[in-house]
């Protein structure tokens, strides 16, 4: 249901509507390494995050390109949906260490993803325009978590849609939500602000979300 942004927002009278609201959890893979290698490097091979929507029996894998998210407004970074279906078919290639032979370099070692922070999103429609916004309720506690792929507690990116082939700019504001079901699907998270709740005057987790591990 839509909603009026309240005065002293910091923004102007709008009305702001909860699209979706779910579990997302962040994940980061480190870097692949010599598979004879005594020590591991410190680094990131890849960064995405699992949004889970409430009430429904659905995950999406979005990676986000350059292995972190946005943390100054106005940053752009793209992010593509990799997957979509059961919690099982979204993780299954990313959860376990992977041994692999190549002629150039020898044998290597792909390490299995590791979580980062698990907490709560919202899918949001303000105006003419859609937010990601989410706040994280549990960091993980690993000294091994590179410092550019931690999150915040919370924080708002407006989210900018593939527009279609030929009408001009790639990306715009005009977009529909349903379009993150679709594996293969480009957006682009642009940083807003880290108190999403306070500017939109919503509430991202009114009750947490359960849901069957499907």
């Amino acid at each position: 249901m839509g909603r009026l942004t309240p005065p002293g927002s910091g923004l102007p009278l709008a009305v702001v509507e909860v699209l979706e609201r779910g579990d997302i959890t962040f994940f980061y893979r480190p870097l692949v390494q010599s598979a004879e290698a005594r020590s591991f490097r410190v680094g990131v091979q890849s960064f995405f995050a699992v949004l889970s929507p409430g009430e429904r029996q659905l995950h999406r894998r979005l990676r986000i390109g350059r292995k972190r998210m946005p943390v100054a407004p106005g940053e752009r970074l793209w992010a593509r949906i990799e997957r979509v279906g059961s919690l099982d078919r979204v993780l299954a290639d990313q959860l376990e260490p992977e041994r692999y032979h190549t002629k150039t370099r020898g044998d290597r070692f792909q390490p299995e993803a590791r979580p980062v922070a698990q907490g709560c999103y919202a899918v949001v429609r303000h105006d003419e325009h859609c937010h990601l916004v989410y706040r994280v309720e549990h960091h993980e506690e690993d000294d091994d978590i590179p410092d550019e792929v931690r999150v915040p507690d919370a924080a708002g990116h407006l989210l900018l849609f593939e527009r279609a082939p030929g009408a001009g700019a790639m990306w715009t504001v005009a977009g529909d939500p349903g379009y993150l079901d679709e594996e293969g699907a480009e957006i682009v998270l642009v940083g807003a602000d880290d108190e999403p709740e306070r500017e939109l005057g919503i509430d991202i987790l009114l009750a947490s979300v359960e849901r069957d591990p499907g």
